[in-house]
């Protein structure tokens, strides 16, 4: 099948990114062809709003069925900039022969906005091949943090506020820590910086758990990924975090709980097939 993605991978970033990152491995590890061309796929998957209406229109016109992937966090009062992205998000989906929503969350938050006929809901995934638990015995003596943006809703201050209060625990952080207002030279932390997606797995194989404090995520990759690497995850309730999570974690409240209980968590992640990527693409080749 020819698939045409409206985003291009990059090799560091989260978000979109590792879906379309994922999905053009997939791809090629199963003899579909990603087309450069949106007029040459079979079927088009449109992120969020990244594409040209008019292409669109015209790939549609030939026969290109139109797959418009929603990801997006909508308020009622926004930036300039957030408010022109999801006016052309609103245009696009009028093209769209089917909607994917990342969560029920994503779906709830984006109903007042977008009223597509046809759609569904499909997480996220991750290649097992990457992300996975690794060699048993190996040694997990960090609380991870991920992020690859810095704004407001990651939740930073919570995050450091965590640090200082758990002098017992050492923080691995990966991403972009130092360019947030935060001082994050502490002690007990370990600043990793941002990382090639490949390089991830072996650093999250070290931690025994993922404190993840960021508010109102769609549906969070690094959660997934972590998942998947067999690292329970301590979540902010708001958003599609606790949608993923289910029973491999539990809510920022709860912390102290779970230091107590890693194994159990950590054994339950290893059972989440679900979230392996190929399930997730067959679903989307199924639209």
């Amino acid at each position: 099948m020819k698939i045409y993605l409206s985003r291009k991978p990059a090799k560091i970033g989260g978000g979109s990114n590792s879906f379309v990152w994922n999905f053009t491995r997939w791809a090629k590890k199963n003899s579909h062809k990603i087309v450069r061309k949106i007029e040459s796929a079979d079927k088009a998957i449109i992120i969020a709003n990244i594409g040209e209406i008019e292409d669109i229109k015209r790939a549609k016109s030939k026969g290109v069925r139109i797959i418009h992937r929603i990801d997006e966090y909508f308020e009622q009062h926004e930036s300039d900039y957030r408010r022109e992205k999801h006016e052309k998000i609103k245009e696009i989906n009028q093209y769209a022969d089917i909607t994917v929503f990342q969560s029920e969350f994503v779906l709830n938050n984006a109903s007042p906005f977008l009223k597509p006929k046809n759609y569904k809901i499909i997480l996220n995934g991750a290649d097992p091949e990457l992300f996975n638990p690794g060699p048993s015995g190996q040694e997990r003596e960090y609380i991870g943090h991920i992020t690859w943006s810095i704004g407001e809703s990651k939740h930073l201050e919570i995050l450091h506020e965590r640090i200082r209060k758990s002098t017992s625990e050492t923080f691995l952080l990966v991403g972009r820590h130092q360019e947030s207002d935060f001082n994050f030279n502490m002690e007990n932390v370990i600043l990793s910086g941002a990382k090639a997606r490949k390089k991830l797995p072996r650093l999250m194989r070290k931690m025994k758990m993922l404190y993840h404090p960021a508010e109102n995520d769609p549906c969070s990759n690094t959660v997934i990924e972590a998942i998947l690497c067999g690292v329970p995850v301590c979540y902010n309730i708001p958003g599609g975090t606790e949608e993923i999570v289910r029973d491999c974690g539990e809510s920022l409240s709860h912390f102290d709980q779970m230091l107590l209980n890693l194994e159990n968590y950590g054994e339950k992640c290893l059972k989440r097939t679900d979230l392996y990527f190929d399930k997730v693409a067959d679903k989307y080749l199924a639209l």
